[in-house]
């Protein structure tokens, strides 16, 4: 994707993103408006019910990568933009008084908002498949500042400039990835396993259609699917949910102020954003969860057991709090969009799946919400502590599973790394191995487990497996030790062999 799309790209969905109803920001603006409280609750939880039912049928269709029911789906996914976009337009423009609001209309519009979401969703994911997780990264701390300052904004504007601004961002960003992938644009792949196959053979293809499977062997891949797409994203799976789930709980705290929202969403883009630009050997897959992730929930414990002793305000220790969220929630959509990129699972199936989790959890915090009512203030200091301890040890489990290669012919200097690159292109075009399977040899010749390899690459460690054995095989060797064997001798060795 050129910068050109790129940028296109970003400011369209910064213009979803900053109006998509299930992020509580983006309503906050609307509920200052209206006239009776209890409205937004009519509105919120039947949309989130409904795009966590629709987001599930959606997930359940794509694991079973069927053909049947086909042509409802297109249909489907045809009408959802139009659906979408005009049940939000009655809803912002019941909710400045412009029209009647009826509690029963409004609960009726925001069921086929949360019905038609999952749709609009997945096709802004096909859009974006083709940024990798640095990219994806930018992509999206760009988005969560963007949004942050739209909100502000929002927040400032009186009734009718506000419902005109929002729904022509609306308008725009609902309707900007179809009108792209109907102008033909790069950044949209019609078919992705066709394109998959002649860019890039070694790219695991999605699974489109029930001819993929034709033997018990695939039907065993088939079943094995889903803990597959648990195995490989569940960092993003759950980073997303405890953030739903904290935005649920702390709902008053956070509906009430606004400018802890923008100042964690702008702390998080600024932490995050010097990544994107790191040049290093360790993916910057490995980076984020083994070395941004714990070092942060690190500094958060520590900042929430030192700030009372400093005489910090509440404010602080919440705007800490929620920039942590932040942090894990951005990194988790990174994680998303570069599943996608990897097409070991499909995108309706990876948006879908993180769609429907983050409903569900912003549902239970909801109502565990209101169940505890003036209890609130302890809840997102609880949730945040449980969550950094499950970082810190999944950090140190997954240190001690891949520790660092100690061969010798791992390369240390720049000379050396270039030396080894080369090793690996003359390897690769001398048996035949497909892009993907190179990208695999240079981490094994390395020395790095499969696990490894899976972390760094957003796919499952049974697909690097395979992957692995297919390389041994057309190499004609054994073990990962013979690899770097190899890819440590002199490269006549290899025109030899």
């Amino acid at each position: 994707m050129s910068r050109k799309h790129l940028c296109r790209e970003t400011i369209a969905f910064i213009a979803f993103f900053s109006t998509i109803p299930i992020y509580s920001p983006n309503v906050v603006p609307l509920r200052q408006h209206l006239q009776n409280d209890e409205t937004m609750g009519y509105f919120v939880m039947p949309m989130l019910a409904a795009a966590a039912i629709a987001s599930a049928i959606s997930f359940a269709h794509a694991a079973a990568s069927s053909s049947r029911f086909k042509k409802l789906f297109r249909m489907y996914s045809f009408v959802s933009p139009f659906g979408y976009a005009a049940c939000m337009v009655y809803f912002v423009l019941a909710s400045i008084g412009a029209i009647p609001t009826q509690t029963t209309l409004v609960a009726i519009c925001a069921a086929f908002v949360g019905l038609f979401l999952p749709r609009v969703t997945i096709r802004w994911g096909k859009r974006l498949e083709p940024l990798c997780l640095q990219q994806a990264l930018f992509f999206v701390c760009i988005t969560c500042v963007g949004t942050a300052a739209i909100d502000w904004i929002f927040n400032t504007l009186p009734p009718v400039p506000l419902a005109t601004l929002a729904a022509s961002m609306m308008l725009f960003g609902t309707f900007s990835p179809y009108v792209l992938s109907a102008s033909g644009q790069a950044g949209y792949v019609e078919d992705p396993k066709n394109a998959t196959q002649e860019n890039d053979p070694g790219r695991l293809p999605c699974i489109t259609t029930e001819s993929d499977f034709t033997d018990s062997n695939d039907r065993h891949a088939k079943i094995s699917l889903i803990p597959r797409f648990v195995s490989v994203l569940v960092p993003g799976l759950i980073g997303l949910s405890v953030f739903a789930f904290h935005m649920g709980v702390s709902r008053e705290v956070i509906l009430d102020s606004i400018s802890t929202e923008i100042l964690g969403n702008i702390i998080a883009s600024l932490i995050l954003v010097p990544l994107c630009f790191v040049r290093g050997k360790q993916p910057i897959s490995v980076l984020l969860f083994s070395g941004i992730a714990p070092v942060a929930a690190t500094a958060l414990l520590s900042y929430m057991s030192i700030a009372s002793d400093f005489g910090a305000s509440d404010d602080f220790i919440s705007i800490g709090i929620y920039a942590f969220f932040c942090i894990a929630a951005q990194i988790s959509l990174a994680l998303g969009i570069a599943g996608t990129h990897a097409r070991e699972f499909s995108t309706p199936m990876i948006w879908s799946g993180f769609l429907a989790l983050f409903c569900v959890f912003s549902i239970l915090g909801l109502t565990l919400g209101s169940i505890l009512s003036g209890k609130q203030a302890i809840m997102p200091q609880t949730i945040a502590a449980v969550y950094c301890a499950y970082l810190i040890i999944q950090s140190v489990c997954s240190l001690l599973k891949n520790n660092p290669p100690s061969h010798d012919g791992n390369p240390e200097s720049t000379d050396e790394e270039g030396d080894y690159a080369r090793r690996c292109e003359k390897l690769a075009e001398s048996f035949s191995l497909s892009p993907r399977e190179k990208e695999i040899t240079t981490y094994l010749g390395r020395g790095h487990t499969c696990s490894y390899v899976a972390k760094a690459l957003v796919i499952s460690e049974s697909t690097v497996y395979t992957h692995a054995r297919n390389i041994y095989r057309k190499v004609g060797i054994q073990s990962k030790e013979d690899l770097i064997q190899i890819l440590t001798t002199d490269p006549k060795s290899q025109q030899n062999k």
